[in-house]
C-alpha cells in the first residue's frame, strides 16, 4: 500500500528533525513534550497496525491519538500553573470539549480545526476505541467474522494519524524554539489533504 510507504518515509523524516531537540526542564515543558510524544508513538502505531491489516486496533488509536495532541495543546497554551499541579496529581477535571473550547480562543488555534475533527469524528472515535457498533460491524462479512474496512477509511484514518503526527511535531519544534525547523515542518503539513 503506497499510503503506508509514504507514512514510513514522513515518520522517518519527522524524527530526524525533532530527535535530539532539546526543551526546558521545567515541567510544563516536559508534559507537553510528554504529551506530543505520546501522540507520535500512537501515530506510528496506527501506521504499523495497518501495514500488518489489525484494523480494528489502529482504528481504536485514533481517538488516544487526537486526545493526547489536544490535551498536550491544552497543557502547554491554557492551563494556568494550579492546573498543571492538578494534572500532575491526577487530579484535572476538565471535559475534552471543554479543552477544545479553550484552545481554539488561543491566537493561531482558534479557526475552529479541532472542534471541526471533534463534532465530525467523536462518536465514531469513541465507538472505536469502545468496541461500540462501528467497531463490530467492520467484523463482519457476508459469510465470516474478520476485519472488513473500506480502503477509503483506512486511507482516511492515515491522513488523519499522519497529520497529527506532524502538528506533534510542530509543536516540539515550538518548545525547543526552532523557527526554521518549524517552518520547515509547517510546509510539511500543508501537503496533507485532510479529508
Amino acid at each position: 500500500m503506497k499510503s503506508i510507504l509514504n507514512s514510513e518515509k514522513l515518520i522517518q523524516w519527522a524524527d530526524s528533525k525533532i530527535d535530539g531537540l532539546e526543551i526546558s526542564s521545567d515541567d510544563r515543558p516536559r508534559i507537553v513534550a510528554s504529551c506530543l510524544d505520546i501522540a507520535l508513538e500512537h501515530q506510528k502505531a496506527i501506521i504499523l497496525l495497518i501495514a500488518n491489516k489489525l484494523y480494528g486496533s489502529a482504528f481504536a488509536l485514533i481517538r488516544l491519538l487526537f486526545e493526547a495532541y489536544v490535551r498536550g495543546l491544552w497543557l502547554n497554551y491554557c492551563a494556568n500553573d494550579k492546573e498543571i499541579e492538578k494534572f500532575k496529581k491526577g487530579k484535572l477535571d476538565k471535559k475534552f470539549v471543554k479543552l477544545i473550547e479553550d484552545i481554539e480562543k488561543v491566537d493561531g488555534y482558534n479557526g475552529g480545526t479541532l472542534s471541526s475533527a471533534k463534532q465530525a469524528g467523536w462518536k465514531v472515535m469513541n465507538s472505536f476505541t469502545h468496541s461500540g457498533f462501528s467497531q463490530i460491524i467492520r467484523r463482519n462479512t457476508e459469510s465470516s467474522i474478520e476485519p472488513n474496512y473500506e480502503m477509503e477509511e483506512i486511507e482516511e484514518a492515515i491522513t488523519f494519524a499522519n497529520a497529527i503526527g506532524l502538528l506533534s511535531c510542530l509543536e516540539i519544534s515550538f518548545l525547543a524554539k526552532k523557527e526554521k525547523l518549524s517552518i520547515e515542518i509547517l510546509e510539511k503539513v500543508n501537503e496533507i489533504k485532510v479529508p
